[in-house]
């Protein structure tokens, strides 16, 4: 799937293997950008992260049955969230990796039932070609929430929003090959970080037919996401975490024992107020109160960080969270590797 932006290109691919009569996949979703593409087009696709960085540009994939796993980056472990799961902020992200039409989500196969005009037509040699003709809001299940909100049907929204057209080649046996798609129906909104895009283009290529079913990740190597993923502030002072969750949220973590590898510790959560005073000064407060917070953690924990002197914060940046559970904290840590 292919980002025409303003100054630059983002390609999302996508491959595995599926087997849909077992409701099982596996694969990878790998993002790659041109070098104008900017800083805040690349953080709108991969999505946010507690960590400096956005996510991971690779995310490993596989579903089983309605449960989906994922592994961000090089993590050496699989979470798995099951269908519960996708209540957490940002979780619902990972729904949209387990399919509606077949097991792995988010590529044009999830088009096909969409109700659309089919026509047909033939080709050279051997096989068939059809187009069909979808309303664009079905096209946008293709994404994930954060990168739907971004997005629209085209038009005037309240109008008959423009049509797209999927190119299907099937075989002489009638399996599909080959889809392609121009989701230029879709715009950005003018708002949005992704306000330059241009056009998205899609194409998927099916093969190796009657391949065996995929083998999921070992159980010893999967976390499950209802104890493993949480939300920052919920970790206390001490408590070591990894950043990156692959469920694009800015306050998911995944909790991590401190005796193994570990990408980054919370020295201090002090304490800001019950009132939300805007969003400037929200930031403001959590860093102050992180600048004197972090100097009289214990030196073994401020040890660890990657950086010498250097530490990180977050903050409830929602004023519904901000004194929810009585005063409203930050979070200071740093970044262990």
């Amino acid at each position: 799937m292919t980002f025409e932006l303003g100054t630059g290109k983002a390609v999302l691919t996508s491959e595995g293997r599926m087997a849909p009569k077992a409701g099982r996949a596996t694969g990878t979703r790998s993002w790659a950008f041109t070098e104008r593409v900017t800083t805040i087009e690349r953080e709108a696709l991969l999505g946010p992260s507690p960590a400096p960085s956005p996510q991971p540009p690779k995310l490993g994939v596989a579903v089983d049955g309605t449960d989906v796993l994922v592994r961000p980056g090089a993590a050496p472990y699989w979470i798995r969230h099951a269908p519960d799961d996708f209540t957490l902020d940002g979780n619902r992200n990972v729904e949209t990796l387990a399919g509606t039409q077949v097991p792995y989500g988010g590529t044009l196969l999830e088009l096909l039932a969409s109700g659309g005009q089919v026509t047909k037509s033939a080709t050279a040699g051997t096989g068939w070609t059809y187009t069909v003709r979808t309303p664009a809001p079905a096209a946008l299940a293709l994404f994930p929430k954060d990168l739907r909100d971004l997005l629209h049907r085209g038009t005037d929204e309240a109008a008959a929003p423009l049509p797209v057209d999927l190119t299907l080649r099937a075989d002489g046996q009638g399996r599909l090959t080959r889809v392609s798609a121009n989701l230029g129906a879709l715009k950005a909104r003018e708002w949005g970080s992704l306000r330059s895009l241009k056009s998205i283009r899609a194409e998927l290529t099916v093969s190796r037919y009657g391949a065996p079913a995929p083998k999921l990740p070992p159980p010893a190597r999967q976390l499950t996401a209802h104890k493993a993923v949480r939300e920052i502030d919920e970790l206390k002072p001490g408590a070591c975490f990894d950043p990156h969750t692959g469920t694009s949220s800015d306050r998911l973590v995944v909790s991590r024992p401190c005796h193994s590898a570990h990408g980054a510790r919370i020295l201090a959560q002090p304490e800001l107020n019950t009132t939300y005073p805007g969003a400037r000064k929200a930031r403001r407060q959590a860093a102050a109160a992180c600048d004197q917070a972090v100097p009289v953690s214990p030196a073994a924990w401020r040890a660890e960080s990657a950086e010498r002197d250097t530490h990180w914060f977050t903050w409830p940046t929602d004023k519904w969270d901000w004194g929810e559970h009585g005063a409203a904290h930050a979070t200071c840590y740093v970044l262990t590797r």
